[in-house]
Parts: structure tokens; C-alpha cells; sequence
């Protein structure tokens, strides 16, 4: 019997050991679970979303702005045109609504220039076809241009869309110059020799005699009034120069010019302005030269 007590007291004392270790050890256990759970909470919370968007990069700001002002934060970075956001999924809900009112599909617009002037030429401009994804831009649309003159003007128009780089070469705008120059001059022809030499000027810069000419993107502001940006890449034109020395041996010599073409501008809709000039120069060297110098205006219009 005295044994059995003995027994009993050994595996009482064994339980109440038991059981103050294991309240030691659980209270800390517990107590650091509950700091850590709301960072874990949180964590949970943040993932990352991939949007596809019309505006692309200029959009980056605005969201950026949001997410910072937001108590949750998050981050916003580009990548082929869509925004990849890593947020929680509150803020997610408040870009896509945001976007909802400022990412709108961009319009189609027609960019026309002509070298020289008329007031009939603008009722030839015609609208094309541009085409839109629903995963938005995948190109600068359709691209429908052609030449056109009448009543001392000659007309290149492009269709782009708003915010879409549209080119114009520096041949067409030569090619335009000649049409100009026929419509004028309809019974003058220049001897082969005798051409005239033009050079083009956009926005008081010279432009090298490249084939590359200039890009206009227009995008449509708010106001109804249209931004165009004139820009060239920087582009070399090198020459070579052929000398001879005492020896009979030639000397080449490589000489190369560079530019970077980069304006904007804001024109009304439906107006044209004038963004540039083609200088002629031609020489008549008859019983006696004669130099003439015929300056026409490069005009742009958006619509």
C-alpha cells in the first residue's frame, strides 16, 4: 500500500512538472506568434498584377502617385507596354478604377503636310482606317499615305493615331517641292545641269540629306488642341574628299555632320501651321548668271 502512495505522488509531481514547463514555454510561443501574424498578414496580401493599358509609359506617373499616397504602398514598373503592379489587392481595385477614366482608347488622327499654300487643299483630306486590339497598340496602325496637289500646293498626308509616331521622309518632301514647282511653273523645265538646290528647314534647323527625314507624333490634349513632336534621330552623313599630293598619291579625307531634330509644338485641330521652309537656289549662267533664291513654307495639319 505504501508503495502504491509512493507511486501516486511520483506521477503527480511528474504531471504538475509537465504542466508548469509547458505553460512556460507555450505563454513566450504564443505571444511571439501574435507580434508576427500581422506581418505575415500583410505579406500575404501583396502580389503582383499585370494590366494592359492604351497609354503605356505616360501612365506611369499618375499610378505612381496613387500607390504612394495610399497606406498600403506598392510599386509600378512597364514592361511591353502594360504596368505590373505589386500591391494589395485594395489598391489593385483603386487602379483599375482610376484607369477606367483616364486610359481611353486613342483616336485616329491624319497628319498632312504641303509645301506651299492653298486654301482649297484641306477638303482633299481624307480619314483611313486605323486598326485597334482589344490588348491595345501593337503598331503605329495602318498606314495610308499618298500625294496629292492642286492650285499651288502639293499635299502628303499620313494616318496615324494619337500618340503614334507617323514619318515623312526628307524625298517626299523634296518629291513635294518638284510637284510644287511644276504646278507654278507648269512650262519651265531646268536644264539637267541647272537644277535647283533645296535644302529643308524644320523649326529653324537644317536638315541633312538623308533619306530618314522627320517623325511627328501628335497626341490629343484634353483641350481639343493637338501637341506634335517633330523629331529626328541623330543621324551621320559622311563625305569623302579626294586630294593628291606632290607624288601622284590620293589623300581621303572623311568629313560627317550630325543633328538631332527634337520640337514640340501645340497647333489647333483642323489648322495648319507652318513648320518649316524648303530653300531653292538656282543659278542661270546665260550671257550673264543669275542666282535666285525661292524660300517655300512646309506647313503641317492635324485632324
Amino acid at each position: 500500500m505504501q508503495v502504491s502512495r509512493i507511486r501516486i505522488k511520483h506521477e503527480l509531481a511528474s504531471t504538475i512538472l509537465k504542466v508548469n514547463i509547458t505553460k512556460n514555454i507555450s505563454l513566450p510561443a504564443f505571444a511571439l506568434s501574435l507580434a508576427v501574424l500581422p506581418i505575415t498578414v500583410q505579406a500575404s496580401n501583396v502580389q503582383t498584377y499585370v494590366i494592359d493599358t492604351y497609354g503605356g509609359a505616360t501612365l506611369l506617373p499618375i499610378v505612381r502617385q496613387q500607390l504612394n499616397s495610399s497606406a498600403d504602398g506598392g510599386t509600378v514598373s512597364i514592361y511591353q507596354g502594360k504596368l505590373v503592379l505589386i500591391t494589395t489587392p485594395r489598391n489593385y481595385q483603386m487602379i483599375q478604377q482610376l484607369l477606367t477614366q483616364i486610359d481611353r482608347q486613342p483616336q485616329a488622327l491624319t497628319v498632312a503636310v504641303r509645301v506651299g499654300n492653298s486654301s482649297s487643299v484641306q477638303d482633299n483630306i481624307r480619314q483611313g482606317q486605323v486598326i485597334i486590339t482589344n490588348r491595345g497598340i501593337q503598331g503605329a496602325g495602318v498606314i495610308n499615305q499618298y500625294n496629292r496637289q492642286q492650285q499651288g500646293s502639293s499635299l502628303y498626308q499620313v494616318q496615324t493615331l494619337s500618340g503614334s509616331a507617323a514619318s515623312i521622309g526628307t524625298g517626299t518632301l523634296y518629291s513635294l517641292t518638284q510637284n510644287y514647282r511644276a504646278t507654278i511653273q507648269p512650262n519651265y523645265h531646268y536644264p539637267a545641269d541647272r537644277q535647283p538646290s533645296a535644302q529643308i528647314i524644320i523649326q529653324q534647323q537644317i536638315l541633312l540629306p538623308t533619306m530618314q527625314g522627320i517623325a511627328v507624333t501628335p497626341r490629343l490634349l484634353p483641350n481639343g488642341q493637338v501637341e506634335v513632336r517633330l523629331s529626328q534621330v541623330e543621324e551621320r552623313l559622311a563625305r569623302s574628299n579626294s586630294s593628291y599630293n606632290k607624288h601622284g598619291t590620293s589623300n581621303n579625307s572623311i568629313q560627317s555632320q550630325s543633328q538631332s531634330l527634337n520640337s514640340t509644338i501645340i497647333v489647333p485641330r483642323g489648322q495648319w501651321v507652318t513648320i518649316g521652309e524648303i530653300s531653292q537656289r538656282s543659278v542661270n549662267s546665260g550671257s550673264r548668271t543669275v542666282k535666285s533664291t525661292n524660300t517655300v513654307p512646309i506647313e503641317l495639319l492635324v485632324q
